[in-house]
C-alpha cells in the first residue's frame, strides 16, 4: 500500500479507534447526563464517516453522538435513536442540563434537551361488576360509566347512553395506543381486544428482563416492583444513582388503564369500559423506577406507524388515539413539542393525565400544546384531593377517591388487574382479577385520562374525519358544568396553581378545564353538528405577550356531516379580564385579533354556521403570562420524577393512588399515599 493511500484511510481509522476505545471518565459525584439531541438536516456529522457500534439499548447504530461530543471536547455515548435525526446522548461527569448546554452550542444541533424519567399518574352490559360489586367499600360498581341521575353520582361520564343509540357507538374500528407499563395479555376482558404491541424500554434492569434486554415486540407487563438490589442493578446499568424508592408490590398499572379504555363488554364476566369495541395497542415504556422520555417518545411514534429504532415490526393498525397516564414536574420540552406536532399532523389524538400533585401545576407531557390534558374530580364533581390543575387542563373526569368523611374508600375506579404481588399470575392460575378484589384500589388522574381516550375513540367512530383539534373542541364544548356546592370536603373555589398545595376544591374553567366529561353529548354533536375550533396564533412569539396582537383563527372548524361549506363566523368576548378592548375588532371573519394590555386571561366565544343552517360554538380562555419562558435549546427543566441534576431519570410520574398503599390504614387517603417511587412529578 502506498503512503498516499494510507494517508486517505489512516485518519478515519484513527478516529474510529479513538471513538471505540475512549474510556468514560467517572465524576466524583457519579452524575451521568442524558440528553435528547436533534441534528439539523444539513449537519456535517451526518455526512462524516461513522463507526457502527452497539448502542446502550443493544442495537447497532452509527456513532453520531460520540463524534458530536468529541467535537465539543466530551466523551459521549450513543443511546437509542428516537426519530429521524433525533438521538439520545449520554456522558458521565456532567448533569443532563450541563450536557445539553454544551451540545446545543454545536452548529449541527437544532436542540438538546434533558432526557427525563417519568412516572405513572394510576343498555346495561351483562358484565356483573358493571352494576354491582362484592366489596362494600366500593359504592356502585362502575359508577363512572353511567348516566348521571338519582342512581349515579354527579360526575358519571354518560358513556352508557352512547352504547344504546339507534346506531350504537362503542369505538368499533378505532385503535387506542396505551403508553404504559404494558398489559397482562391473558386477562379475559382484554385478551380479544389487543393488537400486537411492543416494548420500548431500552434497559434490561428497568424492564425486568435478562440482559441485554432492549426493545422488542412483547408488551407484557412483567411487574414494576423493585427492591434495593433491583435499584442497585438499575444504578449499575444506567451508570448513575437513580431517584427511586423500594416498591414492595407491582401496580399492574397498564392493565388497569387498558380496562378503562376498552375492556370487552357483554361477555358475562368482569366489567365494561368506555369504548368496549375499540382495539388497544399496548406499548410498554415504563418499568421498574419509571421510564425515559426518549422511550416514551419512541413509543408514541411507533404507535402512530412511524419507524422506530429497535422495533422493526410496524403496528398492525396505527393508533388514532394515544393515552399517556404518566408524567413529571416540568415544562414541555422542544422534543415533546416536536413529537406531538408530528403526530397531530397525522390526525392522532393525544390524551394525558394532569398529575397527582395535590393541586400543583400540570405535569409534562399533559402541559404540552396539542395534548388533551385531563384532571380528576370526585364522584360529586369537586376536584379530588390529589389532582393537579391549571390552565393547561382541557377537561376533567372521575379519578376515584378515598377522600370521604366516613373514612371509607368509596367510588374507586373498577377495572382489570392482576392478583400477583410482585410477579404476574397467569389467568390459568387465577391471576386475572378486578380492582374491587383483594383491596387493589385504582385511584388517580391515571384513570381519568383513559376515560377521555375512550370517549375520543367513540367520537372517531361516529365521525372518522375529525381532527385532534375537533375532538378536543367537542369534548370541551359538551362537558357538563362543574358543581359549586354539595361537597362537604371542598374548601372553596380552586385557584391557579402556585407553590402551595390545594386539596378538595370547587373547579373553575380556568383550573380544571371546560367541565366534566359527558361522552354521549359529545357523540351526539359529532353525529349532527359542525365543530367550532379556535386556534390562537401570536404574531411572532410562542406565547401571547402584553401589547402584542393575538390572532384568533377559526379556519380549522369543521362543517356538519350534511354541510358543504362554512357560511358564517361570529366572535364575541365573554370576559375581557380587564386586559382587552373588543371595540373595533372583526367579529364576523375567519380570523380576528385582540391586543392584551397586561398579563392575565380573557375569554372568547366562536360560533360557526354552515350552509345547512347548523351551528356550533366553543368558548376558550386565552392566557397572557406575566413573563414568557425563554426557549433555549441548551436547557430544559426536563420532566419528572427526580431532580436530574445528577441522575436525569424520567420521572414516570406514578400518577395513581394504587391499592397496595392507597387504603391499608382505613383512614382518609392523602395524596402522599401514592405509589410513586420518587418525589412527586
Amino acid at each position: 500500500m502506498s503512503f498516499s493511500s494510507k494517508a486517505r484511510w489512516w485518519p478515519r481509522l484513527g478516529a474510529a479507534l479513538l471513538l471505540a476505545a475512549a474510556p468514560l471518565v467517572q465524576a466524583a459525584d457519579g452524575t451521568y447526563g442524558r440528553v435528547i439531541v436533534k441534528l439539523k438536516p444539513d449537519a456535517s456529522v451526518l455526512r462524516s464517516s461513522v463507526v457502527q457500534v452497539q448502542s446502550a439499548g443493544g442495537s447497532t447504530q452509527t456513532h453520531l453522538m460520540q463524534r458530536l461530543g468529541q467535537r465539543r471536547g466530551l466523551v459521549v455515548q450513543d443511546g437509542r435513536e428516537v426519530g429521524p435525526r433525533v438521538h439520545v446522548a449520554m456522558a458521565q461527569g456532567l448533569s443532563s442540563e450541563a450536557l445539553a448546554a454544551v451540545l446545543a452550542k454545536d452548529g449541527d444541533v437544532m436542540y438538546a434537551v434533558p432526557d427525563r424519567l417519568r412516572r405513572l399518574h394510576s343498555v346495561y352490559p351483562d358484565d356483573p361488576l358493571f352494576s354491582n360489586v362484592s366489596n362494600p367499600n366500593v359504592a356502585a360498581g362502575q359508577w363512572f360509566l353511567r348516566t348521571p341521575d338519582v342512581d349515579a353520582p354527579h360526575a358519571a361520564i354518560n358513556a352508557q347512553a352512547a352504547w344504546v343509540r339507534t346506531v350504537p357507538v362503542r369505538g368499533s374500528g378505532i385503535t387506542v395506543a396505551e403508553i404504559d407499563t404494558g398489559v397482562r395479555t391473558d386477562h379475559p376482558d382484554l385478551v380479544d381486544k389487543l393488537h400486537p404491541g411492543a416494548n420500548m424500554i431500552s434497559y434490561a434492569s428497568v424492564a425486568g428482563v435478562p440482559k441485554p434486554g432492549g426493545r422488542s415486540t412483547d408488551p407484557s407487563d412483567l411487574g414494576d416492583w423493585v427492591d434495593q438490589n433491583g435499584i442497585n442493578e438499575i444504578n449499575s446499568e444506567l451508570k448513575t444513582t437513580v431517584d427511586c424508592q423500594v416498591l414492595d408490590t407491582s401496580t399492574w398499572h397498564g392493565t388497569k388503564v387498558a380496562g378503562i379504555i376498552g375492556a370487552k363488554a357483554d361477555n358475562g364476566i368482569g366489567g365494561a369500559s368506555v369504548a368496549p369495541e375499540a382495539m388497544i395497542l399496548p406499548v410498554r415504556a415504563l418499568g421498574k423506577c419509571g421510564g425515559w422520555d426518549s422511550d416514551i417518545m419512541a413509543g408514541m411514534r411507533w404507535a402512530a406507524g412511524l419507524p422506530v429504532d429497535g422495533v422493526s415490526t410496524p403496528p398492525v393498525a396505527n393508533a388514532r388515539v394515544i393515552n399517556m397516564s404518566l408524567g413529571g414536574s416540568d415544562t414541555c420540552s422542544l422534543a415533546y413539542k416536536e413529537v406531538i406536532a408530528e403526530l397531530t399532523a397525522l390526525n392522532v389524538v393525544i390524551v394525558a393525565s394532569a398529575g397527582n400533585d395535590n393541586g400543583l401545576a400540570v405535569s409534562t407531557p399533559a402541559n404540552c400544546p396539542g395534548v388533551i390534558a385531563v384532571a380528576g374530580v370526585r364522584h360529586v364533581g369537586a376536584k379530588v384531593r390529589y389532582s393537579s390543575l391549571g390552565p393547561e387542563v382541557s377537561l376533567s373526569a372521575p379519578a376515584g377517591n378515598c377522600e370521604n368523611a366516613t373514612g371509607d374508600c368509596l367510588y374507586t375506579m373498577l377495572t382489570t388487574t392482576n392478583s400477583g404481588d410482585k410477579d404476574p399470575v397467569s389467568n390459568a392460575n387465577g391471576g386475572s382479577i378486578y380492582t374491587d378484589q383483594m383491596s387493589r384500589w385504582a385511584n388517580g388522574t391515571s384513570f381519568a385520562a383513559p376515560q377521555v381516550s375512550g370517549a375520543a375513540a367513540l367520537l372517531l367512530q361516529a365521525r372518522s374525519s375529525l381532527t385532534p383539534a375537533a375532538v378536543s373542541s367537542l369534548l370541551r364544548r359538551h362537558a357538563r358544568a362543574f358543581p359549586t356546592s354539595g361537597d362537604p370536603l371542598a374548601s372553596g373555589r380552586c385557584v391557579a396553581p402556585s407553590a402551595a398545595e390545594q386539596f378538595e376544591c370547587y373547579c373553575t374553567t380556568q383550573t380544571c378545564g371546560a367541565g366534566m366529561l359527558d361522552v354521549d353529548a359529545a357523540v351526539q354533536a359529532a353525529l349532527t353538528d359542525p365543530v367550532a375550533v379556535i386556534t390562537v396564533k401570536p404574531s411572532t412569539q410562542a406565547t401571547p405577550q402584553p401589547n402584542q396582537p393575538v390572532y384568533l383563527n377559526a379556519a380549522q372548524s369543521m362543517v356538519s356531516p350534511v354541510g358543504g361549506s362554512m357560511s358564517s363566523y361570529a366572535w364575541q368576548v365573554l370576559d375581557d379580564g380587564g386586559i382587552v378592548n373588543a371595540s373595533g375588532w372583526s367579529r364576523n371573519s375567519v380570523e380576528t385579533q385582540l391586543t392584551p394590555t397586561a398579563p392575565g386571561a380573557f375569554k372568547v366565544q366562536l360560533q360557526v354556521t354552515d350552509d345547512s343552517g347548523r351551528s356550533a360554538t366553543i368558548d376558550q380562555w386565552v392566557y397572557v403570562p406575566a413573563s414568557v419562558p425563554v426557549t433555549n435549546t441548551s436547557t430544559s427543566s426536563g420532566g419528572g420524577g427526580g431532580s436530574v441534576d445528577g441522575a436525569a431519570l424520567i420521572g414516570l410520574a406514578l400518577f395513581t393512588l394504587m391499592a397496595s398503599v392507597s387504603y391499608q390504614r382505613r383512614s382518609r387517603v392523602r395524596a402522599v399515599a401514592s405509589t410513586r417511587r420518587t418525589r412527586r412529578p
